[in-house]
């Protein structure tokens, strides 16, 4: 899965004034690593904590992402600060389809980051990459990412079952979104 051709990295951030989207950085992978192993993350993402190994091959896997057309991966950051608040990535089905999937770091929930992230990228996507659609899907307990889609223009076009991770949680419902390009 993928595009075609390598995308090529964004060479200014995105911005809304208050959040901007970026690229990735050495300097980022504390707050990333941090994240990554927080209790409410680990909940609704299905990727497993950053370790040692992960860290270490963390910027070879995001260059190699926008490289082979699979993924764009960019960092939420404060538009004054730039300080990450969380991390946002399109992954491409093919040419005109791309799931967007996000994360809010901890201490920056609740402020309308994923909103700003989700709209900026959805912009890009369809300005300058030539996406036709977006795709978004969100566990159907996690209400804060169901509303999000819904506040960026997305619609609800199906759900599906999924067993649940093997600690006994059981299964989880999925539900998926779309927004198609406007």
């Amino acid at each position: 899965m993928g595009r075609s051709a390598p995308i090529e990295p964004l060479s200014k951030p995105l911005t809304d004034g208050v959040i901007a989207l970026r690229l990735r950085r050495h300097a980022d992978l504390d707050a990333v690593a941090a994240a990554s192993h927080d209790p409410e993350t680990v909940r609704w993402l299905d990727d497993t904590p950053m370790g040692p190994e992960a860290r270490r091959t963390s910027m070879a896997r995001v260059r190699e992402a926008w490289r082979s057309g699979r993924a764009a991966p960019l960092v939420i950051a404060d538009a004054v600060t730039d300080e990450p608040v969380g991390i946002v990535n399109l992954q491409f089905r093919d040419d005109e389809v791309a799931t967007v999937a996000y994360s809010v770091f901890p201490a920056d929930r609740g402020r309308g980051v994923a909103p700003r992230a989700v709209r900026l990228l959805s912009d890009w996507a369809f300005r300058d990459l030539g996406l036709r659609k977006l795709l978004l899907e969100a566990n159907e307990a996690n209400v804060a990412s169901l509303r999000g889609a819904e506040k960026c223009g997305f619609q609800q076009i199906g759900s599906r079952v999924e067993p649940g991770p093997e600690d006994g949680r059981g299964p989880r419902t999925t539900v998926v979104f779309a927004r198609a390009a406007p």
